[in-house]
């Protein structure tokens, strides 16, 4: 593109050419897609400086010192069409070039957001990936300690049967004399909804069950878990499995699905 066009493209764009020169680049532009692409893009780039620039209320000296400039600029000789043409086109050129680095900055700030934006999203995910890896190795520490406890010689076994309102159910309490831990092995409970858990329980002779942890089955009915006692667990008679609203029970038990003495 030679530079003549070049520089009456800057100036459609800007809005400074005269009625000729405009009517002359609108001819061409008509019949040249690629011009026509060249203008839009310059259009939206000084469109695009328009909004970026902020917005500037000059003081009230300023405005008399543009005053007298122009008052005086109507005294002086006025400069000739080719000279004013050549003036306006360095200013256009100028303002182009502001124009481009307008919209580049305008870009990079787009870019750094971006940027931050995933980086943040980043962050999230490996502080996720954090919690997941701890609770896994949470869930394997307490395997690991069942699996020692269950097959340690003073380990003994006591069945839980299935209640009437889950016949297929079955558990095996697993416990040590003078030990307050116990290993409870469940399968055949059916996956409960949403809002629900099973909560187990233990029971001295003559007194109220008391509450201990809560858990969930898998979907073939399978859960095992690692009980903690507020005394040795072979102080209990009884333990039983019951349904409860999720956060649990803290003193009548719900529906039993698991029973069994001790």
């Amino acid at each position: 593109m030679d530079t003549q066009l070049e520089e009456l493209l800057i100036g459609y764009a800007l809005g400074i050419l005269s009625a000729d020169e405009q009517q002359s680049v609108e001819i061409q532009i008509a019949n040249n897609p690629l011009l026509r692409t060249k203008i839009q893009q310059l259009q939206r780039t000084v469109h695009q400086l328009a909004l970026a620039a902020p917005k500037v209320q000059p003081t009230p000296l300023v405005k008399q010192q543009l005053l007298a400039r122009a008052r005086a600029s109507k005294q002086t000789s006025p400069i000739t069409r080719p000279a004013a043409r050549k003036l306006s086109l360095a200013w256009a050129l100028t303002l182009a070039l502001l124009v481009a680095l307008g919209g580049w900055n305008i870009g990079l700030r787009g870019e750094n957001n971006q940027l931050r934006s995933d980086i943040a999203g980043l962050e999230r995910e490996v502080a996720d990936e954090r919690i997941r890896r701890v609770q896994a190795d949470e869930r394997i520490a307490k395997a690991e300690q069942a699996v020692s406890f269950v097959v340690a010689q003073t380990t003994t076994s006591r069945q839980l049967a299935g209640t009437e309102q889950s016949p297929t159910a079955v558990g095996t309490m697993y416990m040590q004399p003078g030990n307050q831990t116990a290993v409870l092995v469940v399968d055949g409970l059916q996956p409960l909804p949403e809002g629900q858990v099973y909560q187990f329980w233990l029971a001295r002779a003559g007194q109220e069950p008391i509450p201990s942890d809560q858990f969930l089955v898998s979907t073939n009915g399978h859960a095992q878990l690692v009980i903690t006692a507020d005394s040795q667990v072979n102080d209990f008679q009884q333990v039983m499995v019951t349904i409860e609203v999720a956060g649990g029970a803290q003193t009548v038990p719900g529906t039993t699905v698991l029973a069994g003495n001790l």
